[in-house]
């Protein structure tokens, strides 16, 4: 007979055991599992990762339960049907263990039309959580991983697959109500071409993200174009934050990205929006104007305040190309009630190439107030207001260079700057006797402007050529460089969501001096060597 000390001592090493066993679950989900899926089943012919494996169907696919850790291939060409959703992901990964979808060397999804925006896409995410869509990105010997539709575009138009014959919307991929996404190294492409003039794609779409909260996303590397809005997060309930969206190149658009409040009691917050190169919007023009084109466009519920956008930081961008006769802005931020707050938008490059009529603006901003810009390189033309601050009270605006434009600065009534917040810019080349506007006339002259804010003294200074490159990069003695505030004390105090930091390097990562004047604008240094290209394709990097 046991004694009753060794029963307890039994019962407790069992009880061990439990716990043992307990937290060996916790720790480890159910084995993962490496799928393969191909346009037929069977033994896969052709690829790097997919060589030689077992494939299923996109069908079979869809009729799996996926757990946290499992990782998917897509393997060579899969052609889906008309309107349907080829890839349906609805489990979720975990933190640690997501679910990933690798595109092989080569893989495409191609359709002549893929489900619009609220219907599915290409792949359809929605409700699921932790998921990673990688398309390598041309990296370690893999041909970049490709989403295209085929034949969706305007009459008259010429898609992948010949003359566009599908005249409605594309989107790539939906992600309704998801949390902890990455999407990178991909193409998604042609979702809807243009003809000239006539454009009626307005609702095509790379990414779509309505419904609910999204949070913790990061969109990068990835190579956008041709299509209406490409990345389009429609924030409806609950607090959407910490989203990156970075060294993106997207192009042949009429909005690069679009963040708004499709409802009231919503909020959106800590948006860094940074590396991308965005560019070309004249193909979306239409001679009735039916679209407003913006690289990055962001906006609240009827400007009544019930959606909140808070810490967003715009940097290190390069905006350029033909944005057309129907532009808004490159960097269009709407109205909002006053709800719309810390805001920064610096070291980005805007310029417009196309001398059109009927344009705006370069940067446009509502009623909201206390926007803080820096070291940004504006260049336009005579049809242009390179920056209308609008209404925009205690905006921030320093060490900028604003040059080309039919009008420089814009204020109308209720705007203007915070005390000690204009000063260091370098204004050049205004084309029209408009140059500078605020509540009450117009002038030419940069002594009247001073006169009005009461600020931008010496060394802000108006001068007949800034001596940029096409690229915006200064060259050998250009009156930009040395005349610049030093701001370190402003990123070693990491404002804004400690985003600010990198305003210590320019545009490309150059330092900036910790001590004495900076230059003006996003190039730190003057262009005396090779200029960076302006159209990358997206790359990104296997873990």
């Amino acid at each position: 007979m046991f004694s009753q000390s060794r029963f307890i001592g039994v019962a407790s090493f069992n009880v061990f055991l439990l716990s043992v066993f307990s937290l060996f679950l916790v720790a480890h989900p159910a084995f993962a599992t490496t799928r393969y899926i191909a346009q037929t089943a069977g033994t896969f012919t052709g690829g790097i990762a997919c060589k030689g494996q077992a494939a299923i169907t996109p069908a079979s696919f869809n009729s799996t339960t996926l757990s946290p850790g499992d990782t998917i291939y897509i393997c060579g060409t899969i052609t889906g049907a008309q309107n349907q959703t080829l890839l349906n992901v609805s489990q979720s990964g975990t933190s640690g263990n997501p679910i990933t979808i690798f595109f092989d060397s080569g893989a495409v999804l191609a359709a002549t039309q893929w489900p619009a925006g609220g219907s599915g896409g290409a792949i359809n995410i929605s409700g699921a959580n932790y998921i990673t869509i990688n398309g390598n990105g041309g990296t370690g010997g893999y041909t970049q991983g490709i989403i295209e539709s085929t034949l969706t575009g305007d009459s008259g138009a010429t898609c992948p697959g010949g003359p566009c014959t599908i005249h409605t919307d594309s989107n790539g991929i939906e992600a309704d109500s998801s949390n902890n996404v990455t999407i990178e190294g991909l193409a998604i492409i042609d979702m809807y071409v243009t003809a000239p003039g006539v454009p009626s794609g307005g609702g095509s779409q790379c990414i779509y993200a309505n419904e609910g909260s999204n949070s913790n996303w990061i969109i990068t590397n990835n190579l956008f174009h041709d299509v209406s809005w490409c990345i389009n997060f429609q924030f409806t309930s609950g607090t959407s934050t910490n989203n990156v969206i970075s060294n993106n190149t997207i192009y042949n658009i009429d909005h690069g990205i679009a963040i708004g409040g499709a409802a009231g009691g919503a909020t959106f917050e800590n948006l860094n929006v940074f590396g991308n190169n965005i560019h070309d919007y004249s193909n979306w023009d239409t001679s009735g104007d039916v679209w407003h084109h913006d690289g990055i466009h962001i906006w609240g519920e009827a400007d009544n305040g019930s959606d909140p956008i808070l810490n967003v930081n715009i940097y290190n961008n390069k905006f350029g190309g033909c944005v057309g006769q129907n532009v808004t802005a490159h960097i269009f931020i709407e109205a909002n009630a006053g709800s719309t707050k810390n805001v920064a938008i610096y070291n980005n490059t805007l310029i417009d190439t196309c001398n059109g009529a009927d344009t705006d603006g370069l940067l446009t901003t509502g009623e909201d107030g206390g926007y803080q810009i820096y070291n940004n390189t504006f260049m336009g033309t005579s049809a242009d207001t390179c920056v209308g601050t609008s209404s925009s009270p205690n905006v921030t605006f320093v060490n900028n260079v604003v040059s080309g434009c039919g009008m420089l600065q814009y204020i109308a009534s209720g705007g203007g700057f915070a005390s000690g917040g204009l000063h260091n810019n370098i204004y050049a080349n205004c084309t029209t006797s408009n140059c500078f506007a605020f509540p009450g006339g117009y002038t030419a002259s940069l002594a009247s402007w001073q006169s009005y804010t009461n600020q931008d003294a010496s060394p802000s200074a108006y001068v007949a050529s800034a001596d940029l490159n096409s690229a915006g990069v200064p060259q050998s003695g250009s009156p930009v460089i040395g005349v610049g505030a030093n701001l370190t004390s402003l990123t070693l105090g990491s404002l804004l969501n400690g985003i600010l930091g990198t305003l210590d390097t320019d545009i490309n990562g150059n330092p900036r001096p910790a001590t004495g004047a900076w230059t003006v604008g996003a190039y730190s240094t003057s262009g005396t060597g090779p200029q960076p290209p302006t159209a990358l394709t997206g790359t990104a990097v296997v873990n």
